[in-house]
């Protein structure tokens, strides 16, 4: 990364696609963690794509000027507050699925408390348009 943005020209923009951290135990842990949420939600039924799927279900509801934007914190001190509540939350379910041990869940709880890890939120979608 510091060889791209040595290259940069004045006022230059470097986009990077965002992947997961994969760099030690915890963000591992943490991924995999995540992996079992998104898991539990669609065996609910969830739809996963809705997000992404937005603007074109709004064209085809016959709005025109579609447009969609999304919010997506990282790092933020209320990432650290959802995760911890949604961990809890769901607990059960990821042991009882065998998604996740306790003593997982007990050391993910406890990265999450001493900031070990960069959390992220899921995007939050807005899509809007203009009538026909």
């Amino acid at each position: 990364m510091a060889r791209i943005a040595a290259a940069l020209r004045h006022r230059s923009v470097v986009l990077r696609t965002l992947r997961p951290d994969e760099s030690g135990p915890e963000q591992r842990l943490a991924n995999r963690l995540r992996s079992g949420f998104r898991t539990l939600m669609a065996s609910r039924g969830a739809d996963l794509a809705y997000g992404r799927t937005l603007p074109r279900v709004l064209r085809e509801a016959g709005l025109d000027d579609v447009q969609a934007d999304a919010y997506f914190p990282i790092t933020s001190p209320a990432c650290a507050v959802l995760e911890d509540a949604t961990v809890r939350q769901i607990r059960h379910h990821l042991v009882g699925q065998g998604l996740a041990t306790d003593e997982e869940i007990d050391r993910h709880l406890a990265n999450v408390a001493a900031g070990r890890l960069d959390l992220a939120t899921a995007p939050m979608i807005s899509a809007w348009g203009r009538r026909r």
